[in-house]
């Protein structure tokens, strides 16, 4: 049963939700075209190829539903699908259903999303080319399995409780509960929070670690602060996997010139199978609403070969679209 399945659970959850008492908001339908002209290999980081080549990185179709009551929203829709490698990969990228509780204090969703750790949290990187280090601290970004979280006073918590199956398979006799959770503190623009991950993970092979189940115990520190139009975010991760330990860190800062016009730079080291350091410059231009221009040039140093500095160099035009029907 592939995770295509978890597209008919998630249908069949709005249709019974459409025939109770609720009131239904429209559907907001969001998507977005992510084109890039590289030299590097957007799967293993580190690793340049002999030639510029146009790539269109990938694509996305988002659909999202609210369903209210008197005392505000109460039930949430989300499916989304993500079309990667010149359409070469077809796969959810988060299907979900979300209940909300009084003020968003608490909520539940089940379904596949994004993992409650470190920056993942609050600062998904996948479709920028400055990212943050998942593809090298974890086996997995997003799982299926069941969510707890919210906000207590001034404190973020999530809890997850998942398959560890990844992207790979939706059912498989290989699942492992995979457990996850984050507590932050959040302050105005600054937030403090800390995470773990412990369980078994089968590896998803388009993260360039190779396939197979791996038994994974991660802990982080993550931070974030703004400083008018300075924008600091920092993460710190360590763990262990079958015979060494892993770790590693990843440093985000973003300026903004103007409204339209932002500075970014990276710098991310990591230690384990692979052991890299890179420091990474780019700048982020707004055409118009929705549409992005971003260049960045990465420069990697691999722990095992010193003499190897390979210079990667990317451009990227991305568009992104939000209506309600």
């Amino acid at each position: 049963m592939r995770r295509a399945s978890s597209w008919v659970l998630l249908v069949l959850s709005l249709a019974m939700l459409s025939s109770t008492g609720l009131e239904a908001q429209g559907i907001q339908i969001s998507g977005g075209l992510d084109g890039r002209l590289s030299n590097q290999d957007a799967e293993n980081p580190g690793e340049v190829k002999d030639d510029f080549r146009p790539l269109l990185e990938g694509a996305f179709f988002n659909l999202r539903k609210v369903w209210s009551d008197a005392f505000g929203d109460r039930w949430i829709g989300v499916a989304q699908a993500d079309f990667d490698d010149n359409f070469q990969r077809i796969r959810p990228y988060q299907v979900y259903l979300q209940y909300k509780g009084p003020l968003g204090k608490w909520n539940v969703r089940a379904g596949q999303y994004l993992l409650p750790f470190g920056l993942l949290t609050t600062y998904d990187t996948e479709r920028l080319i400055l990212q943050g280090i998942e593809r090298s601290s974890l086996a997995v970004r997003r799982d299926t399995g069941v969510m707890a979280f919210g906000r207590m006073s001034a404190w973020d918590y999530a809890a997850s409780v998942s398959d560890g199956l990844s992207d790979v398979r939706f059912a498989d006799s290989r699942a492992n509960p995979l457990v996850t959770a984050r507590l932050a503190y959040v302050q105005g623009g600054s937030q403090f929070g800390i995470s773990t991950l412990i369980g078994g993970v089968l590896r998803d092979p388009a993260y360039g670690q190779g396939s197979g189940r791996v038994q994974e115990r991660r802990f982080a520190l993550d931070a974030t602060h703004s400083f008018g139009p300075l924008t600091l975010r920092a993460e710190g991760v360590r763990g262990a996997d079958p015979g060494h330990v892993v770790g590693g860190g990843v440093a985000l800062a973003d300026y903004a010139l103007t409204p339209r016009l932002e500075i970014n730079t990276r710098y991310a080291s990591w230690s384990g199978i692979e052991s890299y350091q890179t420091v990474g410059a780019g700048v982020t231009f707004q055409i118009r609403q929705g549409l992005y221009f971003r260049v960045a040039d990465q420069y990697y140093t691999r722990k095992e070969n010193r003499k190897e500095n390979p210079d990667g160099f990317t451009i990227q035009l991305y568009y992104e679209f939000s209506r309600t029907l």
